[in-house]
């Protein structure tokens, strides 16, 4: 898709009907559902309060989840997990210093097919802010 000209619409990052179509009509559905796709969550002290939930389609498999702290919290961290109060889906995920990327250390298979609860993320206090990356494949 980066070498089709007009790939993207403006430079903003979205791909725009052309480059859409063009890859429609030259990748097949394997090759599609191959790609990873990321859902990003900012989380916030005044926008979350402690839950999000993501927007990552039923029957999607999380792959991997990346977090950028964006303020420096003692006890920082984001745990994901199966929407509604479920199990959880990951470790919890360092968010202590500003600044400071950390990778998920397990996602548990028994629960990384998301199901119609969803994904929750749930921070361990209101300080705790930053941009979550779900990466996943469908």
């Amino acid at each position: 898709m980066g070498n089709y000209r007009g790939s993207t619409d403006d430079g903003k990052g979205s791909p725009n009907p052309e480059a859409l179509q063009y890859l429609q009509e030259n990748w097949g559905s394997d090759e599609i559902s191959a790609v990873l796709r990321c859902e990003h969550v900012e989380i916030t002290t005044t926008a979350t309060g402690g839950n999000t939930t993501t927007n990552i389609p039923v029957g999607a498999e999380l792959v991997d989840i990346v977090v950028y702290s964006n303020a420096t919290s003692g006890s920082g961290t984001v745990t994901a997990s199966v929407g509604g109060g479920g199990a959880a889906i990951s470790d919890a995920i360092g968010m202590e210093t500003v600044d400071a990327r950390t990778v998920a250390g397990t996602i548990d298979r028994n629960y990384k097919k998301v199901t119609s609860a969803g994904i929750t993320l749930t921070t361990n206090s209101n300080s705790d802010v930053g941009d979550v990356y779900l990466f996943y494949k469908m």
